[in-house]
């Protein structure tokens, strides 16, 4: 696992070592409050060091996006688990719809935090929005050429 180290601290309870801590435990759950209590300071302070460090931020921010990479990991990881035994159709669909809620909101919050909105590559055999476009406007443009004028003899 990569190290999140940071700089000198705001307050004498979040020193190096409740900070380091602190990044550890972000970049494994992706869970503000919880990571803070792992460190044993407050929520409220670990945002106030963020908002006063850029360098915190900064660390914040690879340990928060390794956190949302295991979440993703976790999930996707659940959602292929081969279902054995008797299971019925409600609880499969309950389980999918689950799954699905689950990768929909980390991807939004990922936004949220990031700032990016990650493509999302087209199913097999769907063409992308900027192939339907060319295609379209080859068609326009066959339309305004027209039949080729018939040569007079």
């Amino acid at each position: 696992m990569p190290q999140f180290t940071a700089s000198a601290p705001a307050s004498p309870k979040f020193d190096a070592k409740a900070r380091q801590r602190f990044l550890d435990q972000l970049a494994e759950k992706a869970n503000v409050s919880a990571s803070a209590k792992a460190a044993g300071v407050s929520p409220s302070s670990v945002y106030r060091e963020r908002r006063r460090s850029e360098s915190f931020r900064a660390l914040w921010s690879a340990a928060l996006a390794e956190g949302y990479a295991r979440l993703e990991t976790d999930l996707l990881s659940e959602a292929l688990i081969s279902v054995s035994g008797d299971v019925t159709a409600k609880t499969l669909q309950s389980r999918a719809q689950k799954y699905r809620l689950g990768l929909t909101l980390l991807s939004a919050h990922r936004v949220s935090v990031t700032g990016r909105v990650e493509p999302k590559a087209p199913a097999k055999g769907q063409s992308t929005a900027r192939q339907r476009m060319e295609a379209k406007f080859s068609e326009m443009h066959a339309r305004m050429a027209g039949p080729s004028p018939e040569p007079k003899p």
